[in-house]
């Protein structure tokens, strides 16, 4: 072992090359021979006090010694800081943060541009308000409380005082330090642009069931391609544009003589804006996000995203924004605002747009909304749909939030929203989504269960004094608490369906809840969640804590029961929470400065079918020395155990085991083995072969799956502007991954193959530009049969080579993505 850990020093040793000081980041600082604390001071003084002109620099710091100052004279370098303009360089210096921010899919997309906005463009900490702190990745309401009585306490005016602040953990303090500034420098009264492109030939992944019957509808079809671009002059007005073409798509919004003009969004934003004691956060006129509470009520984004607390990495921002994401079914388009003050925050919204639905043939009455990533009336299978479903619903919802605010990190609120469309809503699935030969499988069959969340579907029709077109609606409403006490937050959202339409409470109105408690320390976290979801809760803006998504276990699953394979978006691309009754428990834990353990256990019941399920993921990372790391991440995870009869329970278990390399200049080298294994539950017809009365064993079948791979990956970083990074991964089975910035679901019956490479380089201050290359290649499937005994004998048993069952699977894909800041 003692010879291993030296040959890793050489290595590390060899590799190396002086840390430019005054560029470095934090992470990049905790590999100099330091306290955490020292590099704590260390990179405050250079973020705020720098640059550093002379190693005796370091004499300023209160915290260095002599010694401290001789350790770090070989490994470190001067550098001339960069004259480029202010905002540019704040983005620069963080750049391994925005990168990863740009590439941002799914749920959290939207919040990308409040982020960059916070970045170039940071407030005085003095005047940031809860939702300014609520907004950041990492913070935790007990770290915003402490914030809020640090700034009435007094002025904060360098970062160690905001650290000071009484219950503020040192990861939010991390995670916020560098969207604030500390002293009365105006950083918003500027023109700021941001611009960014990504081309790529593959879908958007960010669920395991995204890759279900796409790929080979839409191979041959136009690329993946979006343009998005921000534009704010001085500190009150914003202009954000994009333009959005899934893979596979042909729909456009118009045309310029042979150009075709892609899906747009658009806002123009006036912010900040004080009008007597209340003030004006925002006032959005185009596309916008809204999102209140914890998601019982409303959150328009079309992406689901599995057990999404709000806290962590899984953000949840109470508020209307600018939305130039690439959301689109749930799209909001109208006008929207938001203020307040320390007792008060509203917000209010109204929009009108299209929806895409599937039609009852019968009436035109719609069956359901649909969202379809690629967009298009044609179809998956052979024959053609016989109703369009682009845009062939309006809709017009409008609903908003008030909380009053006895005290910080306390509230209750009250919230609604009203859908008004212009068609009834009639969920005739049977005879519209379900092809005519399988009509008798819906709810009877064994292995869809959860069918009853398809019957369970919302039905109306109604008018609206408001709009004269309505001919259905949908409400909800309800309230929303949270309170701080020391460093607990409690929070939680009660929700109601009006069913019948009558703005009552009824006991026959179904209703939905969510409650979680979170508790910190310096080195330990407790989280906890519990939801309960009826079944007749069917609101499409409901995005609130969940496992899996609606209709997960029913008819939809299974496209080959339906009239076209496209309607398996129903399920595939459903972003409503599944109905669920359970608890989740989430925890980190720090004993030692070079060992980490984390881990989650959720037990629910999916209400459906009163299915039980439990999941249980355990983390461990080991670090013997800061460049080394281990880790280790097992997952148990069951269904249907308690019922012996049923036969869709399944047990299964995953394990990932990786070891990391980081040598100096963020270089890094990583080896990785995963391994899982599933159990399905017995079923004689599949165990015994019925042809010899049992008394042999079935050639059809298998009472489990496995799944295992083996990998490595590179990252080299040329300087401090270009980096290299690839990955070779040997699998067989069904295998997630992270590829740089991608999540990536894939699956192979036989050994395969996959290696990626990608490229990043920051061509200029402003301009950078990342490129990557994936392969998969599988080996093919070769069958056998057998040739039946024949009264002569002549062919007994002889095997026979059948290779018409597949050939080599080969795919091959690429990502472009280019980035401008000015």
């Amino acid at each position: 072992m003692k010879f291993f850990f030296c040959i890793l020093f050489f290595i590390s040793c060899g590799f190396g090359q002086k840390i430019y000081i005054n560029s470095a980041d934090y992470e990049e600082l905790k590999s100099l021979p330091l306290s955490l604390d020292k590099v704590s001071d260390l990179y405050d003084f250079i973020m705020f006090q720098g640059p550093l002109n002379s190693i005796y620099d370091l004499k300023k710091i209160q915290s260095f010694n002599a010694k401290d100052i001789d350790a770090l004279k070989p490994l470190i370098s001067m550098r001339a800081i960069n004259n480029s303009g202010s905002k540019v360089s704040r983005i620069s210096d963080r750049y391994r943060k925005v990168e990863n921010w740009t590439s941002e899919e799914g749920a959290n997309e939207g919040l990308v541009e409040v982020w960059l906005d916070r970045l170039a463009e940071p407030k005085n900490i003095n005047t940031a308000t809860w939702n300014d702190l609520m907004a950041l990745q990492n913070v935790s309401p007990v770290d915003a409380v402490a914030v809020m009585k640090r700034i009435d306490e007094s002025k904060i005016t360098y970062p160690r005082a905001l650290r000071g602040a009484i219950g503020l953990s040192y990861w939010g303090y991390r995670n916020m330090v560098d969207f604030f500034t500390y002293d009365e420098s105006d950083t918003t009264d500027s023109f700021h642009f941001w611009y960014n492109t990504t081309y790529k030939t593959l879908p958007s992944t960010t669920s395991f069931d995204d890759e279900v019957g796409l790929v080979d509808q839409i191979s041959d079809h136009p690329g993946d391609l979006h343009h998005k671009m921000v534009a704010t002059f001085g500190k009150h007005w914003k202009l954000s544009l994009a333009t959005h073409r899934q893979l596979g798509e042909k729909v456009y919004d118009f045309k310029v003589g042979d150009l075709e003009i892609p899906n747009s969004k658009w806002s123009l934003t006036y912010r900040d804006f004080n009008l007597g004691g209340v003030k004006l956060d925002r006032v959005i006129l185009g596309n916008f996000s809204a999102t209140i509470g914890q998601g019982i009520i409303f959150e328009n984004t079309d992406f689901f995203s599995p057990r999404r607390s709000g806290y962590s990495w899984s953000r949840r921002v109470h508020g209307v924004f600018p939305d130039i994401s690439r959301t689109r079914q749930y799209a909001l388009k109208g006008i929207a605002f938001q203020a307040g003050n320390k007792k008060l925050d509203l917000m209010g919204f109204v929009s009108k747009n299209k929806r895409d639905a599937i039609l009852n043939i019968a009436d035109s009455s719609v069956a359901s909304m649909i969202t379809l990533y690629p967009r298009t009336n044609s179809g998956f299978g052979a024959d053609s749909l016989l109703m369009p479903m682009l845009e062939t619903l309006d809709e017009v919802t409008y609903g908003g939030s008030l909380r009053l605010i006895p005290f910080y990190g306390t509230f209750i609120g009250l919230s609604a929203y009203e859908s008004l469309y212009d068609k009834p809503i009639r969920p005739d699935i049977a005879t519209t989504v379900i092809a005519d030969a399988n009509e008798g499988r819906f709810l009877t069959s064994i292995g869809n269960t959860a069918d009853t969340e398809i019957a369970a579907m919302y039905s109306n029709y109604g008018e609206s004094s408001i709009w004269e077109k309505a001919q259905s609606f949908r409400r909800v409403f309800g309230m929303d608490f949270s309170t701080v006490i020391r460093n607990i937050a409690l929070q939680g959202e009660y929700g109601i369906l009006d069913k019948n339409g009558d703005m009552k409470i009824d006991t026959s109105d179904p209703r939905a809840f969510v409650f979680s408690g979170y508790t910190q320390f310096n080195n330990l976290s407790f989280l906890v969640v519990y939801r309960d979801y009826d079944l007749a809760f069917d609101n499409p803006y409901q995005r609130s804590f969940s496992n899996y998504s609606r209709y997960k276990g029913s008819i939809f699953e299974d496209t080959f029961y339906l009239e076209d394979p496209i309607y398996g978006f129903l399920y595939t691309a459903q972003a409503q929470p599944q109905s669920e009754r359970g608890i989740y428990l989430n925890s980190r834990y720090q004993p030692h400065r070079a060992l980490v353990l984390s881990g989650d256990f959720d037990t629910w019941t999916r209400v459906a079918d009163q299915a039980k399920y439990f999941r249980t993921v355990m983390r461990a990372q080991y670090r013997p020395v800061f460049n080394l790391r281990f880790s280790i991440r097992h997952k148990w995870q069951k269904r249907g155990s308690m019922n012996v009869l049923d036969p869709s329970a399944y047990y299964s278990q995953e394990t990932i085991i990786r070891s990391q390399i980081r040598l100096s200049g963020f270089d890094q080298i990583e080896l990785m083995w995963i391994r899982s294994w599933v159990d399905f539950s017995n079923r004689r017809r599949l165990t015994n072969d019925l042809a010899s009365s049992g008394e042999e064993s079935s050639l059809v079948g298998s009472a489990g799956t496995g799944s295992e791979a083996i990998g490595f990956k590179v990252i080299h970083n040329f300087n401090n502007r270009m980096k290299a990074m690839g990955q070779v991964i040997f699998y067989n089975g069904f295998i997630w991954n992270f590829e740089d910035t991608d999540f990536r679901v894939f699956d192979s019956n036989t050994d395969a193959v996959r290696y990626w490479l990608s490229l990043f380089s920051r061509i200029s201050d402003r301009w950078a530009i990342r490129l990557k290359w994936t392969v998969d290649s599988s080996i093919p499937v070769t069958n056998y049969i057998f040739e039946p005994s024949d009264p002569t004998g002549q062919f007994p048993d002889q095997k026979l080579s059948w290779k018409t069952v597949s050939g080599e699977n080969f795919t091959n894909d690429i990502r472009l993505q280019i980035d401008y800041a000015f």
